[in-house]
């Protein structure tokens, strides 16, 4: 099993932030305030000062964001103690890409390299308003290589982001009326066989805890749990904004983890 350092690492290369900063013990990284795991911070070092985190984020009118993997037990009970509120639990989940390939799926579905606008059109279907497109779409272009998956009636979209061996799969959406036809898979299996043509051996996802529709679907699909992580938000930064773009969600609900920390998340 891979240590919550090396999830932290895999999922800050794949979801990259615009500015990063590494600095008394942290990595801290800030994108706009779009989406919580691009604005949050990870421990590096066993001793690291929170009042570095603080003044980074309230710098920027971002409420402080930790994330909190396997292995930081003992930050999570500092941080809750300080009075940091618990926020997004969200479980990785893996899959090999060998063991498990991509499975024949009867919908037409595209892979593109980039988004086009029945692709960007689904936000709004994710919960995400229009003024943080520009912003999803900028940390997507920062990510080493993309592919976008559109089904032929454009009601269910998802991209993987490659690097190496690995393939991340991020920005599920199926549109509301469109649910329980088996589109969110036959998108999940294009992306994944686009990823396994491109030398992608092994496939993750994440997934918030209480969306159990979506647990379900990816577990059908040869996907098992690895770890669960959340995060610890400033006293006083209150509940987070709409959906974060970046979790396989695969309705057009509103996920928490991909809720980006305003001044209040």
């Amino acid at each position: 099993m891979r240590s919550g350092a090396w999830w932290a690492r895999r999922v800050a290369a794949d979801w990259p932030a615009a500015e990063v900063e590494t600095r008394s013990g942290w990595r801290l990284a800030w994108s706009e305030g779009v989406t919580r795991r691009a604005n949050s911070a990870v421990r590096l070092e066993a001793v690291a000062p929170v009042e570095a985190v603080e003044e980074f984020y309230r710098g920027r009118g971002t409420a402080p964001c930790v994330q909190i993997w396997p292995g930081d037990e003992e930050l999570d009970g500092r941080l809750a103690r300080r009075g940091y509120g618990a926020q997004g639990a969200t479980r990785a989940l893996v899959r090999d890409l060998s063991e498990h390939p991509p499975a024949a799926h009867g919908a037409e579905v595209a892979v593109d390299s980039r988004p086009d606008a029945a692709w960007r059109a689904l936000w709004e279907e994710a919960g995400q308003s229009a003024d943080r497109m520009p912003a999803l779409h900028r940390i997507l272009d920062r990510a080493p290589t993309v592919g976008y998956a559109l089904d032929s009636g454009g009601d269910a979209r998802g991209c993987v982001v490659l690097d190496g061996v690995w393939a991340g799969v991020y920005a599920m959406v199926t549109r509301s009326g469109q649910r329980g036809r088996g589109l969110a898979g036959a998108v999940l299996e294009a992306l994944l066989e686009w990823a396994r043509a491109q030398g992608a051996e092994r496939s993750y996802l994440l997934v918030e805890e209480d969306n159990a529709a979506a647990l379900r679907v990816y577990e059908r699909a040869g996907f098992v749990s690895e770890c669960v992580y959340h995060y610890r938000v400033a006293p006083g930064a209150g509940r987070t904004q709409a959906g974060e773009a970046g979790s396989a969600a695969v309705s057009g609900g509103r996920s928490a983890e991909d809720r980006a920390p305003r001044a209040a998340e």
